[in-house]
C-alpha cells in the first residue's frame, strides 16, 4: 500500500462526474492524497482558508476548471493570485479546452500548468513539471 502524499489536491469543477473520475484516476495511478472538491469557484478562498487553518503547513495543489457558471476559472485564478495568503499557491488549469488562447490566458494569469481533460497520467505528471516540489510530493 502506498504512503499517503503530504499534498491536498483541491479540484474546482462544477461537474461532479469530472471530479469523481479525476479522484479515481489519481488514486488508481498511485497518487494517494487528500482530495477535496469545490463545486463553486466563488467559495474557493473559504475552502483554502479552512484547509490552512486546520494545518498551516499543508501543501495544496489546486486543479481549476475554466468553464464554470457564475465565475470562470480565469476569474478564480486571478482571485487566487491577488490574495495575499494564496498568491503563490500552485494552480494547474484543468479544462476540456485545448484552445491556444485559453492556454495563453492561463499562463499570463500565473497558472503553473495546463491539463486538457480527459487526461492521461503522463500529461498530469508533465504539468507538474513547473511545480517540482509538488511533483516530488505526489509522485514518489
Amino acid at each position: 500500500m502506498a504512503a499517503h502524499s503530504p499534498v491536498t489536491m483541491v479540484m474546482v469543477d462544477d461537474n461532479i462526474d469530472e471530479v469523481f473520475l479525476t479522484r479515481r484516476q489519481v488514486r488508481t495511478q498511485g497518487i494517494v492524497n487528500h482530495f477535496v472538491s469545490e463545486r463553486k469557484p466563488e467559495n474557493l478562498i473559504d475552502t483554502l482558508t479552512e484547509l490552512y487553518n486546520a494545518d498551516p503547513l499543508k501543501n495544496i495543489l489546486v486543479l481549476l476548471d475554466i468553464n464554470m457558471p457564475r465565475m470562470n476559472g480565469f476569474e478564480t485564478l486571478r482571485g487566487i493570485r491577488e490574495h495575499p495568503q494564496f498568491a503563490d499557491l500552485p494552480v494547474v488549469m484543468f479544462s476540456a479546452s485545448d484552445d491556444e488562447a485559453d492556454i495563453a490566458e492561463a499562463a499570463s494569469l500565473g497558472a503553473n500548468g495546463y491539463i486538457v481533460k480527459p487526461f492521461t497520467m503522463d500529461a498530469f505528471i508533465a504539468a507538474l513539471g513547473n511545480v517540482p516540489k509538488m511533483k516530488y510530493c505526489l509522485v514518489q
